[in-house]
């Protein structure tokens, strides 16, 4: 069982308006109300790291790519490691999860220092959805979690159709860019960071020696996919 700092800001009373806004979003009663308040606690608010949710939001992290990694296994059966790596990167991204969080209702129940204009631009609100996936999973166990998803970010707000669609290897385009105008291209690192206790890498993309492009993420092969995407749109390609 998770040991949940009991100090912890209590800000779901049962029956007030926001506890019911929880419940609604959950689709289920909360068995430990107290991991909830600490998912929707955003460092801004409480830089304790045990009062905060950048841990939970590490374990969702993980839980959710577990998730959606079954779900595209037995959705593609024939389709290869790389594709299937592809799509489940289109779907957790950072932007789509802000997206989500920000539509189901995080905005309005989380606690962060809302004086500071610069985080509603921020990805608070994807990394709340994950750390709000690792309190289901500690408080409801893995299938809640599964099911939680499902209904409450695949069906409602992932076109998978859409997400074939998009080019799986969007640096090729770059790549043959560069052939046709006789370019140089190079993919360079920039930095590597600890980011929640997660490395998170820097790519740039250069140039005829410039950098035009750069991209950050979990991995590198997908911070690289970022740079690329941005050096097309700076270049118009």
């Amino acid at each position: 069982m998770a040991i949940v700092p009991q100090f912890i800001v209590r800000f779901f009373v049962k029956d007030s308006e926001l506890y019911k806004s929880l419940q609604a979003l959950l689709g289920f009663v909360p068995g430990d109300e107290s991991l909830y308040e600490l998912a929707l606690c955003h460092s801004s608010f409480k830089k304790d790291i045990t009062e905060n949710n950048e841990r939970l939001e590490f374990l969702g992290d993980a839980i959710l790519g577990s998730i959606i990694g079954e779900y595209l296994f037995h959705k593609y059966p024939t389709k290869a490691e790389g594709y299937l790596t592809d799509m489940r990167s289109k779907i957790v991204n950072r932007k789509s999860l802000n997206d989500i969080g920000k539509k189901i209702g995080l905005e309005e129940l989380m606690s962060f220092n809302e004086k500071d204009h610069h985080l509603r631009h921020s990805p608070i609100f994807g990394n709340a959805f994950e750390a709000l996936i690792g309190a289901i999973y500690l408080d409801k166990g893995y299938k809640k979690t599964k099911q939680f998803v499902h209904k409450r970010m695949l069906i409602p707000f992932i076109d998978i159709e859409s997400l074939e669609e998009i080019e799986a290897n969007i640096k090729n385009k770059l790549i043959g860019w560069a052939s046709r105008e006789s370019k140089e291209l190079a993919f360079i690192d920039i930095d590597c960071q600890q980011v929640n206790g997660r490395k998170r890498f820097f790519v740039g993309v250069q140039i005829d020696g410039e950098v035009v492009g750069n991209g950050n993420a979990m991995t590198k092969k997908e911070a690289s996919k970022l740079a690329a995407k941005n050096a097309i749109e700076l270049l118009n390609i």
